[in-house]
């Protein structure tokens, strides 16, 4: 199996910024970036967009959630034992998780 080489990374000292007041992001089209590029083509008018949600503390990004740093070591030691993929990892968590919450409690 043969690699292909990284692509150069680009150069974006030259590249546009979106005419809209606020936005900051590189331009898609003539004025706009691409989200308000499409609001123009969909509505007729450029909105605001809200902005990134701060990160909460104690958390970091993994496979596109946000977990406690103790949860990510938890799920990759579950891949590392299982020798499973992320995203399988952490469907195997919450299948062990879900399975515990669902058990019938006993009435006492």
């Amino acid at each position: 199996m043969t690699l292909r080489p990284k692509a150069p990374k680009q150069d974006l000292s030259n590249w546009k910024i979106c005419q809209v007041q606020g936005c900051g992001r590189l331009r898609f089209s003539k004025k706009y970036c691409q989200t308000h590029h499409r609001h123009v083509v969909k509505t007729g008018e450029a909105r605001p967009i809200r902005p990134y949600r701060p990160r909460s503390k104690g958390t970091v990004r993994y496979s596109g959630l946000s977990l406690s740093a103790a949860t990510v070591e938890a799920i990759e030691r579950i891949a590392v034992q299982r020798h499973l993929s992320r995203g399988a990892a952490i469907a195997f968590a919450l299948e062990i998780w879900l399975a515990q919450e669902t058990k019938p409690k006993p009435v006492g």
